[in-house]
């Protein structure tokens, strides 16, 4: 794979569903060049680690359904979202995903689109395509839900700025009445 296609897609790897539907443990390991593309992609300064266990099982269900799990870690130097200055600090996530191909869907979740979600969407699961599932794309995923590009530097405290008040209207007229 290029250096464009990582920066395209950030994080690609495809396993077959059934395949992951008997069972797989793997570790992705993010390489230099993909590191510096997601940290990129997510505007941090820098992506200084990062790893994915990621396990598959069949998912308790009437269909054949793969769970997968993931657990996310690695490290993120990121601008302070108070004093802007870098600082590094872990990032952690987990992921429960459960996952079905496309021609085994129920109308119900096929017609998920066409509604509105609620809480209760959550637990639909990931519609496959061309039989493969990307783990990549979840490990993205989890990245987002542990990422906070707003976060501070450890004993950094906001601090609101003063600002002068504005005299009221009627504090103008009664000087402007003195000034007379």
């Amino acid at each position: 794979m290029d250096q464009h296609d990582i920066e395209e897609n950030l994080w690609e790897h495809r396993v077959r569903f059934d395949q992951a539907l008997k069972g797989m443990k793997i570790e992705l390991v993010a390489d230099d060049a993909r590191r510096a593309a997601i940290a990129k992609g997510f505007g941090m300064v820098s992506l200084d680690s990062l790893t994915a266990e990621i396990e598959t099982r069949s998912a308790p269900s009437d269909k054949p359904m793969v769970q997968v799990t993931l657990k996310l870690t690695g490290a993120v130097t990121q601008e302070c979202g108070v004093s802007l200055e870098p600082f590094s600090h872990p990032i952690a996530a987990d992921l429960t995903i459960d996952c079905i191909e496309k021609g085994r869907v129920t109308d119900e979740v096929a017609e998920i689109g066409a509604h509105e979600f609620t809480l209760d969407d959550l637990d639909e699961p990931d519609v496959i395509e061309n039989g493969q599932i990307d783990l990549g794309q979840y490990v993205i995923e989890a990245l987002g839900e542990a990422y906070d590009p707003f976060a501070r530097k450890p004993g950094v405290v906001f601090q609101e700025p003063e600002v002068e008040k504005e005299p009221s209207p009627f504090a103008v007229l009664a000087k402007l009445k003195r000034d007379e």
